[in-house]
């Protein structure tokens, strides 16, 4: 059953979602998709690298907003836009760079699609943690 919904102040709204869903049981995390969009809705960059470290940080920022942790994530999904070896070399340089030894290593689901919810956005990594 969802206890929460949660739209931490720091990350873009998402017209008709939340940020984060709270289901009660063994109490399960459910974050939406986060973009490479910083709090003013801005791209931070226009590289899969760089949107990768946005979307990243907004990833920690959901989950802490929940009470979880990047320990907590049981799994991960990516979205990549036109993917390549490349791109999942700069998805793990972000992640490295960006959570060092606190990366999570857990389930994790690799899509590349042809486009995201809106030009320009490259990368979307949405997740589920259990507290």
């Amino acid at each position: 059953m969802i206890i929460d919904r949660i739209d931490p102040p720091l990350l873009y709204p998402i017209p008709g979602a939340a940020h984060v869903t709270v289901a009660e049981g063994r109490r399960i995390v459910h974050v939406s998709g986060q973009a490479g969009r910083q709090a003013d809705g801005s791209l931070a960059s226009e590289t899969v690298r760089g949107q990768a470290v946005q979307a990243l940080r907004n990833l920690r920022t959901a989950l802490e907003a929940a009470g979880a942790g990047l320990a907590d994530v049981a799994h991960l999904t990516v979205y990549i836009v036109d993917y390549t070896a490349a791109s999942l070399d700069a998805l793990m340089e972000a992640a490295i760079g960006e959570y060092g030894e606190a990366y999570p290593i857990t389930a994790c689901t690799l899509v590349g699609v042809a486009a995201l919810w809106e030009a320009g956005v490259l990368i979307e990594i949405d997740a589920m943690a259990v507290v």
